[in-house]
């Protein structure tokens, strides 16, 4: 790389002379590795610029072909050798999937400057800055004595000053002085950066794994990419110490350009994963580093490249140097889950990769793509246990977003073929989890099933979210229920159904202040999101807030059902709009299918207990999902003493 000219550049208590390739701190020249030096020529003479990834690349490495880890390693070294982010000063900033920028004030100087350069360095070293050696250790009178005016004072004491024994004396301590202030500055510095070590190791107890850059510049491999970010997830968060933020939130990360300091605090972790994959043909490369959000350092990067049938083994090996980087003591049923992955079918892990990507998107359309995919990674690979979990989560939420009498037990009999096959999936152990509550009743064998699924993944936010939400909650279990969801909250931040539920729980357990207050957080972040809309509705209809109750049913209905209402509503009110929903099953202008859940709600509200609880028994033979709530839900105290109730809940197994 050609150096600039005969500038020099100054920041900090630094110096950096690119035409003699040398890095100054004081007097002090500090050493960096050929292309680290260069790296941070670059980055300095820029002056606060981007320098895009690609642009650093070619100019450190013009005539060879590198992978972007050997770049990270560079700026690793660098902050290293700077003390990036002591004492609250910051030198380089990471610019997600972009590049870097130097943030520190640099002042361009002539290689003429010199004497003005050091006195200023020296000035900031002075203020505790920096380490350089202490010019004058004796005070001025002794050091300049000999031109000194003689004292007034005893006969003796004049000629002792000045004799050449006492100044040779006096010489020998400060020279002593000097030697045991060097050694005393030499231990400090290594105590101080043993120390920030430390502090950078023992304080990293969560982390974000940031959406995996694709690489392959195909926009057709996305899912391959999402594919590998949720499965260094999953194998991360499998470890008891650490905290590791869901798929959920940091999806929402994908594309975006925020400094790591702001996602660390977004998401509350102590440091980020970072990286990307290539795949070409057979064959698959992951990168990845691991940054301290606070300062913004690089604490760990490599890279790893084998055949597709092997890239469980390499997510694996990600997630377990990752572990060893931060220190963590893994138990030794971790370590015999990380290293247990075994060699997958790449047509099978394919299928199974774009089935997940579809599953997420969370509506029937993506349901139904995503159960042709895992079925194809069943049908390549008959042995594959995620693929048949995956089917289970999608006939799982299939059931609960549209009631259908076959669906429940489909996902049943495919995570317990998940189960026979690696009894090791926490996945799968959720998905049976959800189905013994909803299908079965079986609400200890389902506790069984969640518990389960956190001993082998404690990391897992749907294991926590669902187990307050549809087990703890609906058997009144509502502190624990809470602590759950407050859990999976912590998990996953940005996820807006788990806020919603953290609303429904507090609902549940009677607290309504603090209930509308969490529904109030998720509208503020997204007013469109459908389910919070449902839970407000419901928490208007209990206080008796009839005109607020219609707004929120308005905001989730569609034009047809809307108009239905708005009429309804004027003609006669809130009862008059009950007694249609009561009789229709709230299937009026809509193309589902009437629920006798809705009739036996719509009933209780208008006080007609008997037909309530004749369509109730209706809604138990049919298995309504909405039952599990029957219990704790406060819209049944009117038919709670009715012993048709609570022989409702005895066959239910309710306590």
């Amino acid at each position: 790389m050609d150096m600039p000219g005969q500038s020099s550049y100054q920041f900090g208590a630094f110096r950096l002379i690119p035409s003699e390739r040398a890095l100054l701190h004081g007097d002090r020249r500090l050493d960096l590795p050929p292309r680290a030096f260069d790296t941070l020529v670059v980055l300095v003479t820029e002056k606060g610029n981007l320098v895009e990834k690609d642009r650093l690349m070619r100019a450190i490495w013009p005539d060879t072909v590198v992978e972007e880890n050997n770049l990270s390693q560079a700026v690793y070294l660098i902050r290293k050798v700077l003390h990036d982010g002591e004492d609250g000063m910051k030198y380089i900033e990471t610019v997600p999937k972009q590049g870097y920028r130097f943030v520190a004030r640099v002042r361009e100087v002539e290689n003429g400057e010199d004497d003005v350069w050091k006195a200023e360095s020296d000035t900031s070293l002075s203020a505790g800055n920096g380490s350089a050696e202490p010019r004058n250790l004796l005070p001025r009178s002794d050091v300049d004595s000999e031109s000194a005016p003689a004292r007034p004072g005893g006969a003796g004491s004049a000629p002792a000053a000045t004799s050449p024994k006492f100044r040779w004396a006096l010489w020998a301590l400060g020279g002593a002085l000097l030697i045991l202030l060097i050694a005393a500055f030499t231990q400090l510095s290594t105590w101080r950066e043993n120390r920030r070590n430390q502090a950078d190791l023992q304080t990293i107890r969560s982390v974000a794994v940031l959406p995996l850059q694709n690489l392959s510049n195909d926009p057709e491999q996305e899912y391959f990419a999402d594919g590998m970010t949720d499965e260094l997830i999953t194998d991360l968060a499998q470890v008891r110490e650490l905290r590791v933020v869901s798929k959920t939130s940091v999806m929402q990360y994908k594309g975006a350009h925020r400094p790591l300091p702001q996602i660390g605090r977004e998401l509350g972790v102590d440091a980020v994963v970072e990286g990307s994959v290539l795949r070409s043909g057979d064959r698959v490369r992951i990168t990845a580093q691991l940054i301290r959000t606070a300062t913004d350092s690089h604490l760990w990067a490599k890279s790893y490249e084998g055949a597709m049938k092997d890239v469980l083994s390499l997510q694996a090996s990600v997630a377990e140097e990752i572990t060893g980087e931060v220190k963590l003591t893994l138990t030794a049923a971790e370590r015999t889950r990380l290293q247990r992955a075994h060699p997958v079918d790449p047509a099978a892990y394919e299928a199974y990769l774009r089935g997940r990507f579809s599953w997420n998107r969370r509506d029937e359309a993506g349901f139904q793509k995503a159960v042709q995919y895992f079925n194809q990674a069943i049908a390549t690979d008959p042995d594959f246990a995620l693929a048949y979990s995956g089917l289970a989560d999608c006939y799982t939420l299939m059931a609960l977003n549209a009631p259908d009498p076959e669906k429940m037990p489909r996902a049943k009999a495919a995570a317990l073929k998940a189960l026979a096959l690696d009894d090791g999936l926490a996945e799968a152990h959720t998905s049976l989890a959800a189905v013994k509550v909803f299908g079965d009743w079986d609400w200890a064998g389902a506790e069984t099933e969640f518990k389960r699924a956190l001993d082998l993944n404690p990391n897992y936010a749907p294991a926590h979210h669902w187990y307050g939400n549809i087990l703890l909650g609906p058997l009144g279990r509502h502190e624990e229920a809470i602590g759950e969801l407050k859990r999976a909250q912590s998990l996953d931040p940005l996820s807006l159904i788990i806020n919603t539920d953290v609303g429904f729980a507090y609902y549940l357990a009677r607290r309504y202040d603090d209930a509308f207050a969490q529904y109030q957080k998720v509208v503020a972040i997204d007013p469109a999101f459908v389910p919070v809309h449902y839970d407000l509705a419901r928490y208007y209809q209990l206080m008796g807030k009839t005109d607020a109750w219609l707004q929120e049913e308005l905001a989730v209905s569609t034009p047809e059902r809307a108009q239905s209402l708005r009429s309804l509503f004027a003609k006669g009110g809130y009862r008059t709009l009950m007694a249609e929903s009561a009789a229709t099953g709230g299937s009026f202008h809509t193309a589902t299918r009437p629920s006798p859940f809705v009739t036996a709600m719509s009933y209780t509200a208008l006080g007609q207990r008997a037909k309530a609880l004749a369509a109730l028994q209706q809604s138990c033979n049919q298995h309504e999902p909405g039952l599990i709530y029957l219990k704790v839900d406060p819209v049944w105290d009117p038919l709670r003493p009715d012993p048709a109730f609570q022989a409702i809940e005895r066959r239910m197994g309710l306590p």
